[in-house]
């Protein structure tokens, strides 16, 4: 149980520490590179299995390590962005009814059998959607507060189903290995466009920005690394429910409370609509 805590309870953090980088002025992408230092380091070093380079290049889900690493972090970007326009309880909705995405696609690629229950729990989001956004009478008017936890939903499903994909097919126990693969070219990914901006004159290096990345980093694995420890103790299909309708529920409160993002009565029943549909897609 200390684990599931703790990866709800770090999972949360995430999109609380992406909405504080606003505040502190914290350049997003030399800390989300940074992240991505700690996070593959540490993934390579708590993988307690000899390996070498010749097993990773021979692996089967080597080939898609480079297009999941690319959407890795261009996914965390849509966080930072999101947290910081939309809000961390948008965001986090947004973030964990995604499961939408690979539930919906499991019917048509990994055979998983029709559900009534799954189905209307992705009817269920979809309504979840619509009262999430609404505010006062209208839809939410704001540009990039609606846009961005849009294309975030859309990425982290996606993401989500690659992952699916590859745990089905090609993976056989290297889970986490696999994982600090996609850290590690995220983390290319990141470098590269640093180095690009730095070339250019865009940007200027700042201590600040690679403390805040190495907090996020340590708080990123150890989320995922915690996330792992809970599937031993926990079936998936109890366990992915009740972290997801944590993190939404916490990531709500923590908005509430740190940032006054005060929500209507009909945000909440979005929220809460978010819960049921979760947690229908999941028993069903």
């Amino acid at each position: 149980m200390l684990y599931l805590f703790a990866t709800i309870l770090l999972a949360t953090a995430i999109f609380i520490i992406f909405r504080l980088f606003k505040q502190l002025e914290i350049d997003n992408l030399q800390a989300i590179t940074m992240n991505y230092v700690v996070a593959s380091s540490f993934g390579f070093l708590v993988y307690d299995k000899p390996f070498q380079l010749s097993q990773i290049s021979e692996a089967a889900w080597f080939p898609l390590v480079f297009l999941i690493g690319l959407m890795f972090i261009g996914v965390f970007f849509l966080f930072a962005l999101s947290s910081q326009k939309a809000g961390v309880a948008i965001t986090a909705v947004s973030a964990k009814m995604s499961v939408v995405i690979p539930a919906a696609a499991g019917f048509l690629l990994f055979g998983d059998a029709f559900s009534w229950i799954k189905v209307s729990g992705i009817a269920v989001a979809l309504t979840a959607f619509y009262f999430t956004f609404k505010k006062n009478g209208s839809m939410i008017t704001d540009y990039a507060a609606l846009i961005l936890p849009v294309f975030l939903f859309l990425g982290t499903g996606t993401n989500d189903l690659l992952m699916k994909y590859t745990e089905f097919h090609m993976v056989h126990g290297d889970l986490m290995l696999l994982l600090s693969c996609i850290f590690g070219v995220a983390l290319i990914v990141g470098f590269s466009a640093l180095s690009f901006k730095l070339i250019m004159g865009r940007t200027k290096l700042k201590a600040k920005n690679f403390i805040a990345g190495f907090l996020l980093g340590f708080v990123n694995f150890g989320s995922t690394y915690f996330l792992f420890r809970s599937m031993e103790y926990f079936d998936s299909s109890l366990m992915f429910p009740i972290r997801n309708t944590g993190v939404v529920s916490l990531s709500a409160l923590a908005g509430l409370f740190f940032f006054k993002e005060y929500l209507s009565r009909t945000n909440w029943l979005g929220i809460a609509l978010a819960i049921l549909a979760i947690l229908s897609i999941a028993i069903g």
